[in-house]
């Protein structure tokens, strides 16, 4: 898991602004505005390694 924290930290992930990304493995393995969906092809990619699902913010998020 920390290992896709940190891919999470580094990238550049302004192509998917608004939408749920989900990370395995240091890669990008689904996204899209439909969490659901995302949870579901991170789950058949991911097998039993565990994914990092996170919404990517706007530009006009705030993040403390």
């Amino acid at each position: 898991m920390e290992e896709n924290y940190q891919f999470f930290m580094k990238s550049d992930l302004s192509n998917y602004i608004g939408e749920w990304v989900a990370i395995c493995k240091s890669r990008i393995v689904s996204h899209g505005k439909d969490v659901k969906k995302v949870f579901k092809e991170a789950k058949e990619k991911c097998h039993q390694e565990r994914a990092l699902i996170t919404r990517i913010p706007n530009e006009e998020t705030m993040i403390f």
